[in-house]
């Protein structure tokens, strides 16, 4: 008997998990550029919201203190001990002295109508250079100024704010002036925009810094700052014109390799604007530990997803392999243990839809001998002899017509249990090749002699009758042989076992003829 090569078991079925990583990294990796993305227009709406907030405090504390020196020195001018001139100006200055400390302020001032200053006891000193004096004195109107140097040093920073002093007719007698020390705005935008994590810059009436909180230089034009920068939606020119019409607005900037959210607004009863910053960073900074837990979330989630995907493709894989195994099996049924090289596995399926075995006979059907028997001719050793036997039914037509088509079953069935049992012992193949045709490969005979002997006890056991239900059926076969030679054609032998079985159909059947082509 041959020995039998193996194939490989379906346990070798394996299934790399390498794509399968690559494609779970790449969307861990599209999830959090979205998540990124997200925190992006986060920030951006977060940038608004502060901007809008910074100023707003901002504002309304520069607006409340500016508004509350305007109401207390406009309520002290209705006053006739201070407007009255014939009251001494030392009389007026004390009740200032007075009230400075109690309302917050570092000096309260008297101006007589010669534009000359009185304060806490010192010599009196004109004020007649100064434009805002001037303008009050013409106008009638009260004065908020830009920040400038004054005092006893002249290097002290201040805003001052002044109302006329108007007698019952009407006619200007001096003013009052307090001052708001420039420490006092500064801290007022420090800790305004602090609180947002914004940028605060006051700009005065010519549109020059007073303060800022960014470190802009004190006194350079604001839109020298901007022209620097790239704004969208606007241009230098539009916004300073919107600022010089009092409107407020907002525009979005690249400066210092960053993006910045502007809004600003003008101080009422002033010449002064603020303007509030966000910048793209700090927005989104505040909002990076919500994006990485969001995204460590999503990371979790992925590997989750990559364990349960893990574990249902390894239990499918066990499908896999049973599968495989079953395919390999029918491998072995098909080629006999001796797997071609060039396997085609849509043949193994088609052959497994049309069946493996003829379901009357037992025998393999034509296309699976074919297969097998193509197989083995490919081994065989040609010290041995081998032969294609062509064995046809010679009264199928005869037992259908007498004893039905039953009866032509059983003496097929017959037939096949027969050739069966020299398949399995001559290392053979056996199939039905048509309705009463068999084919039968039988190999590893020790010459042409055996080969007779065989051939003759073959055509005595298939010249019998078979009994059922009471009938006697007779069944007889002739063979025809073609004897099989290293590298033969399958076909061709099968061909001339066809020829050899015609003569012996032609002259008188129930035997066999060996054709020596």
């Amino acid at each position: 008997m041959r020995k039998t090569s193996q194939t490989k078991n379906s346990s070798g079925v394996r299934i790399s998990f390498s794509p399968i990583l690559r494609y779970i990294a790449v969307f861990c990796l599209l999830i959090i550029l979205i998540i990124l993305l997200g925190g992006g227009v986060l920030a951006s709406r977060q940038m608004k919201a502060e901007a809008k907030a910074s100023l707003s405090s901002v504002h309304a504390q520069i607006s409340q203190r500016i508004n509350e020196s305007i109401t207390l020195l406009e309520s002290l001018a209705s006053l006739p001990e201070f407007y009255d001139p014939a009251i001494p100006p030392i009389e007026k200055v004390k009740k200032l002295d007075q009230m400075a400390p109690y309302f917050g302020y570092l000096l309260i001032c008297y101006v007589d109508s010669d534009i000359t200053v009185y304060s806490d006891g010192s010599e009196p000193a004109s004020l007649a250079s100064r434009d805002y004096m001037q303008r009050l004195f013409s106008t009638g109107e009260r004065q908020v100024t830009d920040s400038f140097a004054a005092g006893a040093d002249g290097v002290t920073l201040n805003y001052t704010v002044a109302v006329p002093l108007l007698d019952e007719q009407g006619n200007i007698t001096g003013c009052l002036f307090c001052a708001i020390y420039f420490d006092e705005v500064s801290d007022i935008l420090e800790k305004s925009a602090v609180i947002n994590g914004s940028e605060a810059t006051l700009v005065g009436s010519q549109g020059q810094i007073m303060s800022s909180t960014a470190d802009l230089p004190y006194g350079d034009p604001i839109m020298s700052e901007l022209r620097d920068a790239t704004l969208f939606g606007t241009t230098a020119d539009q916004l300073e014109e919107q600022l010089l019409a009092k409107i407020p607005g907002a525009f979005w900037s690249f400066q210092n390799g960053s993006f910045y959210y502007t809004t600003y607004q003008r101080v009422e009863n002033t010449g002064w604007d603020i303007l509030c910053s966000v910048n793209f960073g700090t927005a989104f900074s505040s909002v990076l530990p919500s994006l990485l837990l969001v995204a460590g979330l999503a990371v979790l989630l992925c590997i989750c997803l990559l364990f349960i995907l893990r574990r249902y493709i390894a239990k499918e894989m066990q499908i896999v392999n049973i599968l495989v195994q079953s395919v390999e099996e029918l491998e072995k049924k098909i080629y006999q243990n001796e797997r071609p090289e060039d396997t085609d596995f849509n043949e193994i399926i088609r052959l497994t839809g049309n069946g493996l075995s003829d379901s009357l006979t037992g025998v393999v059907t034509r296309s699976v001998f074919l297969n097998q028997a193509g197989a083995l001719l490919k081994k065989i050793d040609p010290r041995k002899v081998s032969a294609l036997c062509f064995v046809d039914m010679d009264n199928l037509k005869y037992i259908n017509d007498t004893y039905g088509h039953n009866g032509g079953d059983i003496a097929l069935k017959s037939i096949g249990y027969i050739l069966r049992e020299y398949e399995k012992k001559y290392d053979g193949v056996v199939g039905r090749y048509g309705g009463d045709e068999f084919v039968l490969l039988l190999t590893d005979l020790d010459g042409e002699a055996e080969l007779r002997s065989v051939l003759d006890e073959l055509v005595l056991r298939l010249h019998s009758e078979i009994g059922s239900a009471g009938e006697h059926i007779p069944v007889q076969c002739s063979i025809g042989v073609a004897l099989c030679l290293p590298g033969s054609d399958l076909q061709q032998l099968i061909a001339e076992a066809d020829e050899a079985l015609y003569f012996v159909k032609k002259n008188g059947k129930g035997y066999y003829k060996i054709s020596h082509n």
